[in-house]
C-alpha cells in the first residue's frame, strides 16, 4: 500500500483533531471542472478483472525516455506541485527501507502491494520512474510507470496487478505510529483507455477520517502506468479520465 494515502490520511486526522480545520473546498482542473466530486455515502461495487490483453506490442523505453512520458502541471488540475523526490531531484542518501521507530504494517502482507509502484509490484521491468504531485485540501495525483522487454511480459504484469487487486477487497494495516487503518477496495469507474485497462477505487480510513484512492492502470504497447488520485471526496471520473488518457498518449509519443 501506498505509504502517500496512509500519511495523508494521518495528516487530516492530525488537522481536525487539533481543531486547526476550516471549510476547504475542491481543487479545479484547468477548464474549472471541480477535481473532486462532494458524494456523502460514497460506495464501493466489487471489482471485476479487465481482460488480459494478448497483443501488446513495442520497443520498451529507457529510464531516461520514460520519464518524458510523466505528466506535466499543466496536464493536471490548477495547483498541484511536484513533490520532489529525495534520491532523485534532491540527492539525499536513500531511506532506510526499515528502521525501529516504523511500525507500518499491513495484513494479509500480500496486500502492502495495492497501489505499490508497478515496479515494485512485478520486479523485472526495463525501466520505472515514479511521481507525486500535491494540491490543496488534502488532495494528491500520483503516477507510476514501467516499460517492460516486450508486450508477453507487460501482459504478465498486468495480470499480476489484477490478481493482487481482486484478492485484497478487505485488509487492515498500521502507519508508520502504528495507528490502526482499514482498507476497502472495489470497482473503479473508468471507460478503457490505451491498449487495455483497469481501474478501482480504495476508501482509507482511520480514527474516523476517510481518503478515496480512484486509480487507473493502462498498457500502451510493452509499458504500463499507474495513475492514483486521493482526496476526501472522490476525484470527478472526467478529470481522471483525461489525465489517464494524456498518459497513454505520452507513453506512446515520449515527448522531446
Amino acid at each position: 500500500m501506498s505509504r502517500r494515502v496512509a500519511a495523508g490520511l494521518g495528516a487530516v486526522a492530525v488537522l481536525f483533531v487539533g481543531g486547526c480545520g476550516s471549510e476547504t473546498s475542491s481543487p479545479t482542473a484547468p477548464d474549472s471542472t471541480p477535481v473532486s466530486t462532494p458524494v456523502p455515502g460514497v460506495g464501493l461495487a466489487p471489482f471485476s478483472a479487465s481482460a488480459v490483453p494478448t497483443a501488446l506490442t513495442g520497443t520498451p523505453l529507457d529510464k531516461v525516455a520514460l520519464a518524458q512520458t510523466v505528466l506535466t502541471l499543466s496536464e493536471l488540475p490548477v495547483d498541484f506541485d511536484i513533490v520532489p523526490d529525495p534520491v532523485e531531484d534532491l540527492g539525499l542518501a536513500p531511506a532506510p527501507t526499515t528502521s525501529e521507530s516504523d511500525k507500518s504494517s499491513t495484513h494479509p502482507a500480500a496486500c502492502a502491494a495495492v497501489l505499490a509502484p508497478i515496479a515494485t509490484q512485478v520486479p523485472g521491468s526495463v525501466s520505472s520512474i515514479s511521481k507525486m504531485f500535491t494540491g490543496p485540501d488534502f488532495t494528491s495525483i500520483d503516477q507510476d510507470s514501467a516499460s517492460f522487454a516486450d508486450g508477453a511480459s507487460a501482459a504478465a504484469a498486468f495480470e499480476k496487478m489484477q490478481q493482487t487487486v481482486t484478492a485484497c477487497s478487505e485488509f487492515t494495516g498500521t502507519d508508520a505510529d502504528g495507528i490502526n487503518i482499514t482498507y476497502q477496495v472495489g470497482a473503479g469507474y473508468q471507460p478503457t483507455v490505451g491498449d487495455a485497462s483497469f481501474s478501482y477505487r480504495i476508501m482509507t480510513a482511520s480514527e474516523g477520517f476517510t481518503l478515496v484512492a480512484d486509480v487507473v492502470v493502462a498498457a500502451a504497447g510493452s509499458n504500463l502506468t499507474q495513475l492514483s488520485a486521493t482526496a476526501p471526496t472522490p476525484i470527478a471520473p472526467d478529470v481522471l479520465g483525461s489525465m489517464a488518457g494524456t498518459a497513454v498518449e505520452r507513453l506512446r509519443i515520449p515527448s522531446a
